[in-house]
This record gives structure tokens, sequence and C-alpha cells, in this order.
């Protein structure tokens, strides 16, 4: 009987030991991040289609856009970043609808406000899929009724 409740005893120790066994190491969130996917639209999360951006360092930017539309536009051009605003210019010489302030700006979001229309948006730091690089639409497919540049 003695013998028995030992061998209970090491086996409940080995079993709680086993679970004490978790790493103290934090969780790593992966750093290769190339743009940002628009998350949150004026307060609102019934996006009508996806949006990523891509600022790049020498102040280019792109824009993957699929809203309303088969496939994905792609739209590029400058933009510039004064203080705490940024504006921008398209390739074809159209500037964006408005300049942007940045709310707030971290490794993983990216919140920036309208100075036109006091709209926010929210953008999370993604690595932009291939899916939208890959399935961009050429104009001359689209329909005449194709959606404007998001920014």
């Amino acid at each position: 009987m003695k013998q028995g409740l030992k061998i209970c005893v090491v086996a409940a120790l080995a079993f709680l030991m086993a679970g004490c066994g978790g790493s103290d190491k934090k969780k790593e969130e992966p750093t290769n991040y190339d743009g940002w996917m628009l998350a949150r639209w004026d307060d609102s999360t019934d996006l009508s289609g996806k949006v990523f951006l891509q600022l790049n360092e020498d102040m280019t930017f792109t824009l993957y856009q699929c809203i309303d539309t088969p496939g994905y536009q792609k739209l590029t051009g400058t933009y510039t970043k004064e203080g705490q605003v940024l504006s921008g210019t398209y390739s074809g010489g159209t500037p964006w609808e408005s300049s942007y302030a940045i709310e707030k700006q971290t490794a993983t979001e990216l919140q920036l406000r309208s100075e036109t229309n006091d709209i926010v948006s929210l953008y999370t730091a993604v690595e932009i899929p291939a899916y939208a690089k890959d399935g961009v639409v050429g104009a001359g497919v689209r329909s005449s009724g194709a959606a404007k540049p998001f920014l």
C-alpha cells in the first residue's frame, strides 16, 4: 500500500512539473513588415475592399487597392513628411485628396487623420501579400468606373 502511494505521489509530481516547464522568453513579433494594411477607416470596420500602403525611405510610395473592382489597382508616386504631416502626389501628377496628420505611429500601427474631412484611418504593419502585388489588373482591363485613389 505504501509503495502504491509513493508511486502515485511521484507520478503526480512529475505531471505537475511537466506543466511548469513554460518558456520565459517573450513571443517575438515578426519584423519583416514592408507596408501597412488599412484596418479601420472612419470608425468603421466594414470596408468594401482592401488597401495596402508602402512608404519607402526614398520618399516614394506604392498603394495597392482593391475597392469595388476586380484585382488590385497599383498606384505610385512621391510623398513628403513635414513634421507630423504626410502629403503626396501620384505619378501622373495628381495630388492626394488630402494631407494626413500622423496621430500615432508605432512599429505595428499607423493612425492618420485627414486634414480635409477629419476622417481617421488606422493601418497595421504587414508584409504586403503577393496576391496584392501580383493581382494588379491593368487600366485597360478595368471598367470605366474604377475606384478613385484611396489617398
